[in-house]
């Protein structure tokens, strides 16, 4: 694939980011930590579209935004265009805001419900000093971008549809250029007849623009649509990455395997195959040692109770968080 040539143009080395909780409420206690992201590494080479998905609470949506600096993280390394992110100064890190930007879940609550969509437009490009004098044209060529015109700029957020205002929320992200976009779960609370268009429009500015786009969600038949690859996260951990063509028809780890089970089938004369794990989700405060997702596999074995430092790579491209992983697709190759 071209992408593959081109350079990284994100960097996330051992990222983690905790929450300090006091234990028990008792005085005098020490206090735990909940680690909402747990030592992730990735790349993303410039004009990729990589996907993070999972169940709710794993993590994803801080990922994101440790990455944009919106979160400190504790511990770890973020570089963009080869910048360390986690020790610029404010000054520098609101410049680099030009070029990254984020489009967040839900767009009744990211739009200011007392300014017009004007106006909160104009405000983005004044912040940044961006097009002085020509604020106005800028503005129209965008929207003109995101299949909206003119007509929406004297309006309020709640005068437009959900789909619609997603598309003005994308077109604030796209007024001041960026590079990389952070798409937190930008069609989760769309109706399912407006998804594919915002997910169809995404895909085109991304060719027109040459964006790179870190796309979080928890639908994997909207991910598989959009994806170049992806990261199956569990509770702060990524457990599986490659890409989308690979993750869809060789899962390797279990839990992968799980989520994709759970799609529904849109033919009602086919049974759907329902994988119910079983099993409490372990709590992200004292994590027990060994691979995270032991409690609830199907397949555990003896060697899941110790540490798991470093991913199986069945590839170069594919790696997964399983001791079983290789032998799974050894016997898929040999079946083939």
């Amino acid at each position: 694939m071209e992408t593959k040539k081109k350079e990284y143009l994100l960097e996330v080395s051992n990222l983690v980011k905790k929450y300090r909780v006091k234990n028990s409420g008792q005085k005098n206690s020490e206090h735990q930590y909940l680690m909402a992201v747990n030592d992730i590494s990735f790349k993303i080479r410039k004009g990729e579209i990589v996907s993070f998905v999972g169940e709710s609470g794993c993590g994803k949506s801080t990922l994101g935004r440790c990455i944009l600096q919106l979160v400190q993280p504790s511990e770890g390394s973020v570089k963009y265009k080869g910048e360390e992110l986690t020790t610029v100064s404010p000054r520098r890190m609101k410049e680099l805001r030009k070029e990254m930007q984020i489009i967040f879940q839900n767009p009744y609550s990211s739009m200011n419900p007392r300014i017009r969509i004007g106006n909160a437009l104009k405000e983005v490009l004044k912040e940044f000093r961006m097009y002085p004098g020509k604020e106005q044209e800028r503005i129209l060529e965008v929207l003109d971008l995101v299949g909206m015109n003119s007509s929406a700029l004297d309006k309020f957020p709640h005068q437009f549809s959900g789909g619609q205002l997603q598309r003005l929320a994308i077109a604030r992200a796209l007024l001041v250029e960026p590079d990389f976009i952070v798409a937190d779960e930008p069609v989760s609370a769309l109706d399912v007849s407006v998804q594919a268009q915002v997910v169809n429009l995404l895909m085109d500015l991304k060719e027109k623009l040459d964006l790179t786009i870190l796309f979080i969600a928890h639908d994997l038949s909207v991910v598989e649509h959009i994806s170049d690859r992806v990261n199956v996260m569990y509770i702060g951990k990524i457990v599986e990455g490659t890409d989308v063509e690979m993750l869809y028809s060789q899962p390797a780890h279990p839990y992968t395997r799980a989520l994709l089970a759970s799609i529904p089938i849109p033919d009602p004369s086919q049974p759907m195959a329902v994988n119910i794990l079983k099993g409490e989700t372990p709590s992200p405060i004292n994590m027990p040692p060994g691979c995270v997702f032991k409690a609830r596999c199907p397949e555990r074995l003896p060697e899941c109770d110790l540490m798991v430092k470093d991913m199986n790579y069945l590839s170069k491209e594919h790696f997964c968080m399983c001791y079983r992983a290789k032998y799974f697709h050894a016997a898929e190759n040999e079946e083939e």
